[in-house]
């Protein structure tokens, strides 16, 4: 299992301009919500983010509302096409 600073570098070696473009979009992000976001750019599906970050299910879903508001996502429009957009 490679650990949260492997993970990060090989991220941004793959998606460069992910985390500046998101950071960009929302500045208040915190660092599980950034994380949550480049497991979603990696179209992992919520159980495998749970998992890898070992979160709850509840936590998980708390952290994509909260993404999901600070990004200022309409109800119908889809947090994991966002992310996948940038």
């Amino acid at each position: 299992m490679q650990t949260d600073l492997q993970f990060e570098l090989e991220f941004a070696k793959a998606y460069p301009a992910f985390t500046s473009n998101l950071s960009k979009m929302a500045p208040n992000l915190t660092s599980r919500e950034i994380k949550i976001s480049m497991y979603l750019r990696l179209n992992y599906d919520s159980k495998q983010i749970q998992s890898q970050l070992e979160i709850s299910n509840s936590t998980y879903f708390n952290a994509c509302s909260s993404v999901r508001k600070k990004l200022k996502l309409k109800r119908n429009e889809s947090l994991t096409n966002k992310i996948l957009a940038l």
